[in-house]
């Protein structure tokens, strides 16, 4: 994928996530966790279980870092891009979206002692934002794995679009575990995708880190 094309497809992605997550502040985030609440796709939750635990940026990055590995022993210079990028990608979102919680301390869902909303940093003389009940905004999962998948996706269509429907499973499985808004796994896949564009731009289109890489 040209680097034009890739903007494009970038910018395209972001204004649907901008898009979904407008939305569900202004009107699905309170409807969505009535409806979890009540039971609704209540027989998938193994399923998001399973995406959830699976989908958590450690095993996303020791996948691949395997995959880098085998690919700089083969000196597959270009897979050892890719893999480096989603690396690169998933950490760079990881860093970017909790750093946001920090600043923005918003309930999580399933929280039902506290009243939602969002408290930031500090509230009433005390820090809560490093508490996990007050981390929800944005969603990590979605943002590391959005930023992981998307290098791949703008480097190998096929498989990356495998990629990027397994990153959306692992946003949704934390909707459908009560564990973050709609608004939050939006935000979270609009950080993913563009940290992930940047780290392919770099390495991937335009052959960033040949020093150690290669050459592409």
């Amino acid at each position: 994928m040209n680097e034009s094309f890739a903007k494009v497809v970038g910018i395209l992605l972001s204004v649907v996530a901008i898009a979904l997550a407008v939305a569900g502040f202004f009107w699905w985030d309170q409807s969505v966790l009535a409806a979890v609440r009540a039971g609704a796709c209540g027989s998938w939750v193994e399923t998001a279980r399973f995406f959830s635990r699976y989908g958590d940026f450690p095993f996303l990055l020791a996948g691949g870092v395997v995959a880098l590995a085998i690919s700089l022993r083969l000196r597959a210079v270009n897979w050892s891009r890719i893999f480096t990028a989603m690396i690169l990608g998933g950490i760079l979102a990881g860093l970017a979206s909790n750093a946001t919680k920090l600043a923005t301390g918003r309930v999580r869902p399933r929280v039902e002692h506290t009243e939602h909303g969002w408290y930031g940093p500090k509230h009433e003389d005390r820090w809560v934002s490093l508490r996990h009940d007050f981390q929800s905004f944005p969603s990590s999962h979605a943002a590391c794995s959005f930023g992981f998948f998307f290098p791949l996706f703008l480097s190998r269509r096929l498989i990356g679009g495998a990629g990027m429907l397994a990153a959306a499973a692992i946003a949704w499985s934390r909707v459908q575990l009560n564990a973050h808004h709609i608004s939050d796994i939006a935000t979270g896949a609009l950080l993913g995708i563009v940290a992930g564009w940047l780290v392919w731009r770099w390495i991937v289109a335009r052959g960033g880190l040949g020093r150690w890489l290669g050459r592409a």
